[in-house]
């Protein structure tokens, strides 16, 4: 989880955002079932990572060794499909 890579206990992250110190437990919990967008820039600020990488965290607390094995183990199919699949996502991420 980002907040524990980042060392920061529920407690702290609800105070940094000025929000009930129970905040960070009930969004982790699933009983906050949707964040605001000014609620998700001030935790990314927090953590000090941009909004999509606080929607989508796999992979950031990895060393980028762990992070090629995963790649690698995904690319080892034969499904030509999925390779298709692959490459276009990767032609589009190297195109931005």
């Amino acid at each position: 989880m980002l907040r524990n890579a980042k060392g920061l206990k529920q407690e702290q992250l609800s105070e940094r955002i000025g929000r009930a110190y129970n905040y960070i437990s009930r969004v982790e919990t699933g009983r906050v079932k949707t964040v605001p967008f000014d609620v998700l820039a001030k935790l990314a600020l927090a953590l000090e990572v941009t909004i999509d990488d606080l929607l989508f965290v796999d992979g950031l607390a990895e060393s980028s060794g762990d992070i090629k094995v995963r790649i690698e183990a995904l690319l080892e199919t034969v499904d030509v499909k999925k390779l298709r699949k692959f490459y276009r996502l990767l032609l589009v991420i190297v195109e931005e």
